[in-house]
C-alpha cells in the first residue's frame, strides 16, 4: 500500500468495519475520502481526493441522486484525513461538520 494517507484510511476502515474495494489498493490516497451507507453497510469510494473542486464534482455527479434520509442528508459522509475532520453531506451537495 502506497503513503501515509492510504494507511491512515485503511486502518480506519478497518476499525470501522468499512468495506474497502479493490481498487482503492491501487493508487496512492489522497486526504479527502468518501464513504457510502446507501446499500445497508458502510463502503470506502475508492477514489479520493486532493482538491474539494473535484470532491465536490463527485459529490455532485455522482451523489446528487440519491434518495436522503429524514433529516435530509446524503447516505455518504466525507473524511479529512488531513485535518482529521469528518462531515455529513446535505441533499443540496454541501459539506456539514460532524
Amino acid at each position: 500500500m502506497k503513503g501515509k494517507y492510504s494507511k491512515l484510511i485503511q486502518e480506519y476502515c478497518e476499525h470501522g468495519g468499512v468495506y474497502v474495494p479493490p481498487g482503492f489498493k491501487r493508487h496512492s490516497a489522497s486526504h479527502l475520502a468518501v464513504i457510502r451507507h446507501d446499500s445497508g453497510e458502510q463502503k470506502l469510494v475508492a477514489k479520493t481526493f486532493f482538491k474539494k473542486e473535484d470532491l465536490n464534482y463527485y459529490i455532485s455527479s455522482t451523489l446528487a441522486g440519491l434518495e436522503p434520509d429524514c433529516d435530509g442528508n446524503l447516505p455518504a459522509k466525507v473524511i479529512d484525513f488531513k485535518e482529521n475532520i469528518e462531515f455529513k453531506v446535505t441533499s443540496n451537495g454541501a459539506l456539514v461538520q460532524l
